[in-house]
């Protein structure tokens, strides 16, 4: 089920699947929707990492699949303008595929995340494993996953 976390005007809290930050001052439409979505359908594999738009009066649902019936009933009657948009790999498999990742290849990845569009895995490659490599791509060439990897180049993110 999804956790709503109250955000103050500091930098976004770090999340974990199923949960979202709900900021201030805006209408609560979205996340209550969200919430109701996720109280269905959040623990599912094929459920993705939903998009708020900046002005919050638009939700972008990620679904792989098709959208089951109590997931469609929730956005029947949603109160604010929702889009479904179809993943190209199931989310539960990336989010398990970048674990594998990070455990697997330590030596080359600073962090590894699933990309909230659904197409592939988010892997940051440190200066000191990219430089050398001419690039994070290239530092990533010899990995093997059976998805597509973004790599770009950075430390370890805060905790």
């Amino acid at each position: 089920m999804a956790a709503r976390k109250k955000s103050s005007a500091g930098p976004a809290p770090r999340l974990g699947h199923g949960e979202f930050v709900a900021y201030p001052g805006g209408p609560t439409a979205i996340y209550d929707l969200l919430e109701r979505l996720s109280a269905v359908a959040g623990d599912s594999p094929d459920f993705g990492t939903p998009g708020i738009s900046l002005d919050r009066k638009r939700l972008t649902v990620r679904w792989y699949g098709d959208l089951p019936a109590p997931a469609q009933a929730v956005l029947a009657d949603p109160g604010c303008e929702v889009t479904v948009q179809q993943t190209e790999f199931r989310p539960g498999d990336l989010r398990t595929e970048a674990e594998r990742l990070l455990r697997e290849h330590p030596d080359v990845l600073a962090a590894a995340t699933a990309r909230p569009e659904g197409d592939g895995v988010e892997v940051l490659v440190p200066p000191a494993v990219a430089d050398p490599a001419g690039g994070a791509q290239q530092a990533v060439a010899a990995i093997d996953s059976a998805v597509p990897l973004f790599a770009d180049v950075g430390d370890t993110p805060p905790a």
